[in-house]
């Protein structure tokens, strides 16, 4: 029995749906594999499930013994309550999961018999929200932990996989580069496979991005089921990470343009008409965002974090400081080139004080020598020709700078940064090691 806290992790029912789930999980991957093992690219398959499923224990037994379950146990812990909560009153179970009810609700819905989930789930909608998901799935996983954490390794895995194929089917980068992109980074591994906000966002973008993407394919029939998930993937985001919408969003409008602009027949004005459209789109668009009360609340909490860890001692693990002085919506376009580096390219090696920094400063060291390896071997200009031409690219460009900018911007802490930055490493690693072969239209 596993046992931290106030929290009971491992029993014998645990037990039990562990070793339930996890050979439905290996059967549905094993009949995966065996359909389509004749595809070069599925050697990767089975490889990319075991790594998440690894990384999803290493996860949870870290969290459990290291912080006591932390936020991950928390909401687990949440969800279980309102599991309990469905069968002694079902009635006040749908109205908690329909309703953002105040803390003070929970004495009126939640009692001894059900347990009362902690107050700072209550005063943060994004972590309730995230409890209420982790909740439906404790109907399938049996309230167990470790069963849960099996299935959103799964999900996470099947999110990398859509990822993997999208950047085949593009032709970005060679087999093995995709798949170590894709699947077997360990900073995205790592995060982005247990119970958290995290996997839930990565799931989400991968998904959204794969889904629109379908657009370029008129093969692809898109019903009531396909915009169905693309309206699931929405409600989840705006609730959880409600600035990812951009990151998702943003991407595939530019790979739309450059689809576009790319197509046979296209006069050369004609493209760079359309092309110049998408550069004064960038220019309108920073201008709304930075004019709008989501850059204030950004700036506004980047000035409190920055504060915060100036001032008070208690912040543990190791800090970074941008130098920004100038909080306002015009300060954070400033801050934009630095920021970005920083998500990119930190921490440094020197920088690392626990073994989870040094693992991403490795990383780090690695994309900064692709950089460098791919700046020299193309040249500035023939890398951002071979970006224009595949829209895939495109797409991992615009991801990767939108979302490394929020990451450096807003983080403050490495051990943030290394989290929060997890799900842009796959696409800037397809980025760095592109192929520099022009196969314009060649898919």
């Amino acid at each position: 029995m596993i046992q931290e806290g106030t929290y009971q992790f491992l029993g014998f029912f645990d037990g039990l749906a562990i070793l339930i789930w996890f050979f439905i999980l290996l059967s549905v991957v094993s009949n995966t594999y065996n359909k389509n093992k004749d595809k070069s690219y599925y050697k990767y398959y089975k490889t990319g499930f075991y790594v998440k499923i690894l990384a999803a224990i290493s996860f949870s037994i870290i969290y459990i013994y290291k912080y006591d379950g932390g936020d991950t146990a928390a909401y687990w812990d949440t969800a279980q309550k309102f599991n309990n909560l469905f069968y002694i009153k079902p009635l006040n179970f749908f109205e908690e999961m329909f309703s953002s009810l105040p803390f003070s609700s929970r004495y009126y819905s939640f009692d001894i018999n059900t347990g009362v989930p902690p107050e700072w789930i209550y005063n943060e909608k994004e972590g309730l929200f995230t409890s209420k998901v982790y909740a439906l799935l404790t109907f399938l996983t049996f309230r167990s932990y470790f069963a849960m954490t099996f299935l959103c390794a799964y999900f996470s895995f099947r999110a990398s996989w859509k990822l993997f194929e999208m950047g085949i089917k593009y032709n970005a980068s060679s087999e093995r580069n995709l798949a170590i992109g894709a699947l077997l980074l360990p900073s995205t591994a790592f995060w982005c496979t247990g119970i958290s906000k995290d996997t839930i966002v990565y799931c989400c973008v991968i998904y959204a991005l794969d889904l629109l993407f379908c657009f370029f394919d008129k093969s692809i029939k898109k019903g009531f089921v396909f915009y169905f998930k693309l309206l699931i993937i929405y409600f989840l985001l705006s609730n959880i990470r409600d600035f990812m919408l951009l990151t998702a969003l943003a991407p595939f409008i530019f790979a739309f343009g450059i689809k576009y602009s790319n197509r046979p027949g296209i006069s050369n004005f004609s493209k760079l008409f359309i092309q110049s459209i998408l550069i004064l789109m960038i220019f309108a668009g920073m201008a709304i965002f930075f004019g709008s009360s989501k850059a204030v609340e950004i700036t506004q909490e980047a000035q409190v974090i920055q504060s915060d860890l100036k001032n008070n001692s208690e912040y543990g693990g190791a800090k970074y400081d941008l130098g920004i002085t100038d909080f306002t919506p015009f300060g954070m376009l400033k801050a934009m080139p630095i920021s970005i580096f920083t998500a990119f390219y930190r921490p440094f090696l020197w920088e690392a004080g626990s073994l989870f920094i040094l693992i991403s400063a490795l990383e780090t060291l690695l994309l900064l020598s692709l950089s460098i390896t791919l700046i020299f071997r193309s040249g500035v200009v023939l890398f951002i020709k071979r970006i224009r031409e595949n829209e895939f690219l495109v797409m991992a460009a615009v991801f990767s700078l939108i979302l490394g900018f929020f990451a450096g911007y807003t983080s403050g802490l490495f051990g943030v940064l290394v989290r929060f930055k997890a799900p842009l490493l796959p696409f800037l690693f397809i980025l760095l090691t592109m192929n520099l072969k022009s196969e314009k239209n060649n898919r």
